[in-house]
């Protein structure tokens, strides 16, 4: 049964306070593992990584090549799949590339009063690399979602790998690839598949004409420059061990919903919603809060009807008890209030004005409002990204976009006015710290006349 708090109770603070912990997850013990993994896939490269997929996905390639996805697999796939999962596949993937195009970074350029040239380029990564969870279950949606925003900012390459075990991988996913645009694929998942985006498989050396890299073998794959999409702890703390070898979109935990309701809100819809979280994971969480309390039972007794209906009964009855609450406060002020501590990775406003309070969300994933807005079709084909801040990092990363596939370069163009002009203020500050050869540079310039 899922708790009911109130915050009236003299014992919520503790409560809730282990509500806020509910991603805290000990990494401290698998750190080692993990490290020792990455640093064995760095240093003993392609056999270290056949070792890990003999390993963990139980089958046993004999050479790098093996792990790579043939693309006459991924173009069959996509033409033998079913007319209905087609056409529902390419209206999330129209959806969501017209969102992000929208969203997409622009460069700029201006000239300051002494004729400065100032600016930003904006550029893609030249190769990105997407892990997309497989094994006990498929995601052609993560696919999508990680894909299509890398598509949009313009990278040349985009490396998916998923989890095989037993050398089979699923169809959808494969006809995702091609509706991507996708050719380059591996499978291999889990802390190999981070080591090997990360630290790239055999050695490469520069051409004669420095224009491109050459291969030295067919068993060599370059490292890529992000690392995006979703995974366990050990994908996880992997990517986190990673970060600087090459860049990450977030450190993504258990999926996690909150809700704010009033008794206007349908309370079948509340129950289902709170359980379309609960079924992804044992860990996963699920929070009302509501000013209600009669409708704080209702929906209580809604979950548990619904639970015995479900496919994956056990894993979501383990995350409602576990890491589910119902919180009940005395207005939506407090509501507001607690969910900005709460910053959950999506977070459904169901009321009679859910606008209302809007302005007062300060820290969440993604924002659903209405009656008629589950966090599901945000999952699926809504538009914005799927992948997002878990865990309360809501407060500093934001969802997965064009922004994590791109750099940005900062133009700076001095005119000989602007020297003249702002050259002693240069010279005063880099003399305040010391550098010497700094001062120079601008007064040698100075001196030019």
């Amino acid at each position: 049964m899922i708790k009911i708090l109130n915050i009236c109770d003299d014992n919520f603070d503790i409560e809730f306070n282990n509500l806020l912990q509910r991603a805290s997850i000990d990494i401290g013990n698998i750190i080692p593992q993990v490290l020792n993994i990455l640093q064995d896939i760095k240093k003993r490269g392609e056999e270290a990584l056949l070792e890990n997929v003999c390993k963990y996905d139980h089958w046993n390639p004999t050479n790098f090549n093996e792990l790579r996805i043939n693309e006459e697999n991924i173009y069959n796939s996509y033409k033998k799949l079913d007319s209905k999962t087609k056409d529902s596949l390419q209206i999330a993937y129209d959806r969501i590339f017209d969102f992000h195009s929208r969203n997409s970074p622009r460069g700029f350029l201006y000239f300051d009063n002494h004729l400065n040239m100032l600016g930003q380029n904006v550029l893609p990564v030249q190769r990105a690399g997407i892990y997309i969870p497989g094994g006990k279950a498929f995601y052609p949606s993560s696919l999508l979602m990680n894909a299509i925003p890398a598509k949009v900012a313009g990278v040349k390459e985009i490396i998916m790998t998923s989890p095989t075990p037993y050398n089979k991988i699923n169809d959808t996913i494969l006809a995702t690839m091609y509706l991507c645009g996708i050719s380059e694929g591996y499978k291999i998942g889990g802390i190999g598949a981070i080591g090997m985006l990360a630290y790239g498989i055999g050695k490469y050396q520069w051409s004669k004409n420095m224009l491109h890299f050459a291969k030295r073998d067919s068993n060599t794959f370059k490292k890529v420059d992000v690392i995006t999409g979703p995974g366990n702890i050990y994908v996880a703390t992997a990517k986190k061990l990673v970060f600087g070898e090459v860049n990450i979109d977030m450190i993504a935990g258990p999926s996690e919903i909150g809700i704010i309701a009033d008794s206007s809100a349908n309370k079948k819809f509340i129950a289902i919603d709170m359980l379309s979280q609960a079924e992804h994971d044992s860990m996963s969480s699920a929070i009302l809060i509501t000013d209600n309390y009669k409708f704080a039972q209702e929906v209580a007794e809604e979950i548990n009807i619904n639970l015995s209906k479900l496919i994956r009964k056990e894993i979501a009855e383990t995350s409602i008890n576990e890491r589910g609450a119902i919180v009940v406060v005395e207005n939506l002020k407090q509501a507001t209030m607690l969910m900005n501590e709460i910053a959950p990775e999506h977070l459904e406003i169901i009321m009679q004005d859910p606008f209302s309070i809007l302005g007062d969300i300060k820290s969440a994933g993604a924002v659903f409002l209405g009656h008629y807005t589950p966090e599901a079709i945000g999952d699926y084909l809504a538009g914005p990204n799927h992948t997002l801040p878990t865990g309360g990092s809501a407060r500093f990363f934001s969802p997965l976009s064009v922004d994590n596939f791109c750099t940005k370069s900062s133009i700076i163009s001095f005119s000989k006015n602007g020297v003249d002009n702002l050259g002693i203020h240069c010279m005063n500050l880099a003399d305040s710290e010391g550098l010497q050869a700094h001062k120079l540079s601008v007064q040698y310039r100075l001196d030019s006349n």
